[in-house]
C-alpha cells in the first residue's frame, strides 16, 4: 500500500495520482468486482483533505472459493501485473482513458476474526499514529492484531514476549479510549477534525508529543508522515484546548491503567500466568548462569592447583 508498488525498476509502469472522483468511481467498482470472490469487502475509511489518491486499498476476508487464487483476481480486474507480498497483493489496472497508465489496486487478505478490527485500525489515514503516542505511556500499544497491554517487568528485556492480548473488538476500544463511535465511522470533513477527535481521547496528554522528549519511532513518524508532524509541531502547541494539562490524565498512573485493563478485558488470570512464567524462566536462567561461573571458577582452581602441582615436580626433578 502506498501507491508506488509498479513505479520503479525495469519495466517501471506509470501509475499517476487519482483525483477524488476518478478514485471513488474505481473504488465503487472494484467493490462490486472483488465482492465476487469474497464474502468480506471494505475499504479503511480515507484521511482528511485529501486531494488526490495514489493508490485503492481492499481489504478482504473469506474467500467464496476455497481454490481461488490470485490470478483468477488478475484476469477478472484485466490487471497488467501482479506483485504478491501476502497478505498484500498489488494489481496494476489500465487508468480508464488514459493510455499507458495503470491504477495500483491493493489487497490485503485477512482471516475473517481479524476482518473488523483490520479495517478499523487501518481507518482515518495517520489517525492510529496519535492516539499509539498517547496510549503508550501507560502501557497499551494497538497493531494489526489488535489492542495490547505491556507487562512492565518483562517489556524492557522482551517487547514482543511482554505483549498481553486485550480485545480487537472495534467498539470496546474505542469506549475504552472515551472515543465516540459514530465520529469514528464517518470520514472526518477537515485534519483540525481528526486532531481534536485524538485530542478527546481519554488517554490523551500534550506532554506525550513534546518534540524533544518523542522517542525514536516517533521522530522517525514525524519525518516521514506530515499530519503526524503537524499535530506534534503546530497543532498540539498551538491549540488552547489541546494544550491545557488534563490534571486526571496526568496524574493517572500506569499502574492504574494496567488494573483497569485486567478487569474490564478479564485478563487477569492470563496476565499473572505470563509473569509468572517469566519469573521462573529468569529464576532458571539465573541458576543455569550461577552453576556456569561456578565450573568457570573451579576450572581456574584446578588449573592453578595443576599448575602448582608441575612446577613443584619440576623443581623437584632439578635436584
Amino acid at each position: 500500500m502506498g501507491g508506488k508498488a509498479f513505479a520503479s525498476g525495469p519495466e517501471a509502469l506509470p501509475t499517476p495520482r487519482m483525483p477524488p472522483a476518478v478514485y471513488r468511481f474505481l473504488l465503487d467498482q472494484f467493490l462490486v468486482q472483488i465482492a465476487s470472490f469474497f464474502e468480506r469487502v471494505a475499504t479503511p475509511i480515507e484521511a482528511p483533505e485529501k486531494t488526490s489518491f495514489g493508490d485503492i486499498d481492499l481489504i478482504v476476508a473469506q474467500p467464496r472459493d476455497a481454490g481461488l487464487n490470485i490470478q483468477q483476481i488478475s484476469t477478472a480486474i484485466d490487471a497488467k501485473r501482479t506483485i504478491s507480498a501476502p497478505p498484500i497483493h498489488s494489481f496494476a489496472v489500465p487508468y480508464p482513458h488514459l493510455g499507458g497508465c495503470y491504477i495500483q489496486l491493493d489487497i490485503q487478505v485477512c482471516e475473517i476474526d481479524n476482518f473488523d478490527w483490520e479495517v478499523f485500525h487501518k481507518s482515518h489515514g495517520d489517525l492510529w499514529n496519535l492516539l499509539g503516542s498517547s496510549i503508550r505511556p501507560f502501557g497499551l500499544t494497538a497493531n494489526e492484531k489488535g489492542l495490547y497491554l505491556r507487562i512492565p517487568e518483562i517489556e524492557e528485556r522482551d517487547r514482543k514476549r511482554s505483549l498481553v492480548f486485550l480485545t480487537a473488538d472495534p467498539d470496546a476500544v474505542l469506549y475504552f479510549l472515551g472515543l465516540d463511535r459514530d465520529a469514528y465511522a464517518q470520514p472526518f470533513k477537515a485534519i483540525d477534525d481528526m486532531y481534536e477527535y485524538a485530542c478527546n481521547a481519554r488517554f490523551f496528554r500534550p506532554s506525550s508529543y513534546v518534540k524533544d522528549g518523542l522517542r525514536a519511532n516517533d521522530r522517525k513518524r514525524m519525518a516521514q508522515r506530515e499530519l503526524y508532524r503537524r499535530f506534534v509541531e503546530e497543532y498540539v502547541p498551538q491549540n488552547k484546548t489541546a494544550s491545557q494539562e488534563h490534571c486526571k490524565v496526568e496524574r493517572l498512573a500506569r499502574e492504574q491503567v494496567l488494573e483497569e485493563s485486567l478487569e474490564r478485558f478479564v485478563k487477569r488470570e492470563e496476565y499473572a500466568i505470563n509473569v509468572q512464567a517469566w519469573r521462573r524462566e529468569r529464576e532458571e536462567l539465573a541458576h543455569k548462569s550461577e552453576a556456569r561461573d561456578w565450573r568457570r571458577r573451579q576450572a581456574e582452581e584446578d588449573k592453578v592447583y595443576a599448575d602448582a602441582w608441575i612446577n613443584a615436580y619440576g623443581r623437584a626433578r632439578e635436584r
